[in-house]
């Protein structure tokens, strides 16, 4: 599994290449949802299939080729993907945007990888092994370089402790630059809580990095959003509660959006408001 783990890792880098030549482009459409569509989704959406077909056995459901539930139902592994994640952020040329390849075992995820093009940010993480990250700038030069490789992979990665690394005593909490909510600006100024603004699933990476503590997410998202960086978090010490079931994320369901729910950095984990919402009843979906 870790040589796959480093083998996924070099196929989001490759389509991190793909999406780079849209890069600044303002040409989309709209889906059915009315959510935007480019060009570089669909194209980093079919190398990874390719590469992912290439290098392993599993099945693929990516959101922009669903595999539908009485095709993946009995899977025991399949691989879950967001050729593009962060659509918007990819627009508004912000850099937030990510890629996210996740492998599904039974009903959860059990390898992550979630690359950020733009920051130079790649994140990785295998169940059990832990979660890792790259010094951006010798991740850069390496890139650059074209000397990135398993082995380099191997041999550079940080392993992430999921320590916090800010000084200040306030609870930091990460919201969307595009999708928070009245709910949400309601918990923030009920717990006093300093926010950052993060794209796509660098909210979650950067409380596995120690950056920030919270995430509450009490709007719309679906599986393939979530799987890379939940186990990115997962094994650097944090946890995702669903708003309802108050349990981690569910993977594998007939309908692929998720709860709401609150991301807890490690150092979060059984705090004040992680115990208040496991007494919450929150019923938001």
């Amino acid at each position: 599994m870790q040589n796959l783990l480093y083998k996924t890792a070099l196929i989001a880098l490759e389509a991190g290449e793909v999406v780079l030549k849209y890069y600044g482009l303002e040409d989309f459409d709209l889906k059915e949802d009315s959510s935007p569509i480019t060009k570089a989704d669909l194209e980093s959406n079919a190398r990874i299939l390719k590469e992912l077909r290439a290098n392993s056995p599993y099945q693929i459901c990516s959101e922009e080729a669903i595999l539908e539930y009485e095709e993946r139902k009995d899977l025991d592994y399949y691989w879950l993907i967001d050729p593009l994640d962060g659509t918007k952020d990819f627009l508004a040329q912000n850099g937030g945007w990510t890629i996210n390849i996740a492998l599904i075992h039974k009903n959860r995820p059990i390898l992550g990888v979630v690359y950020a093009p733009a920051f130079y940010q790649l994140y990785i993480a295998l169940k059990g092994f832990g979660s890792f990250t790259y010094a951006v700038e010798n991740f850069k030069k390496a890139l650059e370089s074209k000397s990135i490789n398993a082995k380099w992979l191997e041999a550079n990665k940080q392993k992430l402790s999921g320590e916090r690394i800010a000084t200040e005593e306030q609870i930091i909490a990460c919201d969307s630059l595009f999708h928070s909510t009245k709910e949400t600006q309601e918990f923030l100024q009920k717990y006093n809580l300093k926010v950052q603004k993060y794209g796509s699933s660098l909210k979650v990476c950067a409380l596995a990095e120690g950056k920030a503590d919270l995430y509450p997410r009490f709007n719309g998202t679906s599986e393939w959003d979530m799987a890379a960086c939940e186990i990115v978090l997962e094994e650097a010490g944090g946890v995702i509660l669903d708003c309802v079931t108050k349990k981690p994320l569910a993977y594998n369901k007939p309908r692929v959006r998720n709860n709401h729910f609150i991301a807890f950095a490690k150092s979060q984990v059984g705090g004040e408001i992680y115990k208040d919402f496991l007494l919450m009843n929150m019923s938001l979906s």
